[in-house]
């Protein structure tokens, strides 16, 4: 399986490197990251990533990525805030993969190159069958096929959306 994740990802770096998308060779300091998210405005719903567009405001993937990291940054926060209030394992999973999923479907949103967009929903529909990432079943699945029962399937789950993908941040130098 892990093979076959590496595999759907070449034509993204193919893709990325013909766009002049090269690896970077640097990394974005927490200050420099900081510096780029305060300098312009970032949407937090699909309906405001076109308000904003139509305002003149771009994005380049570099800040489309560091929002990204942004949004699963609030996942461990929420979860820990509905731990508090008493929901399930169950529900906070399903939370966590919303808010994930969300963030997923708003930053490919933000991309300004149709064709990179187009390839990151074929990698996912070749790795999960769907353009848009796995389904809540599907993790659910993975994790009972690797042994994993009762709430410590949907602990999993939340961890897990709480991870990028290292290689897209190191990509762009985060």
């Amino acid at each position: 399986m892990r093979h076959r994740s590496v595999l759907a990802w070449l034509p993204v770096l193919v893709v990325a490197l013909v766009l002049g998308c090269s690896p970077r060779s640097t990394s974005v300091t927490p200050e420099r990251a900081a510096e780029l998210l305060a300098a312009k405005p970032f949407p937090d719903s699909l309906a405001q990533v076109e308000a904003l567009r139509q305002q003149g405001v771009s994005w380049t993937n570099e800040e489309v990525r560091l929002h990204y990291n942004r949004l699963v940054g609030t996942i461990g926060p929420a979860n820990e805030k509905w731990k508090q209030e008493g929901l399930s394992a169950e529900e906070r999973a399903r939370r966590a993969y919303g808010m994930r999923h969300e963030a997923r479907l708003l930053t490919r949103a933000m991309m300004s190159e149709a064709a990179e967009v187009e390839e990151l929903r074929k990698r996912d529909l070749e790795v999960y069958g769907n353009p848009d990432g796995p389904t809540f079943e599907q993790l659910v699945e993975r994790q009972r096929s690797k042994g994993v029962s009762g709430d410590a399937v949907y602990e999993a789950i939340i961890e897990s959306s709480q991870r990028t993908n290292q290689a897209m941040n190191k990509r762009f130098g985060l």
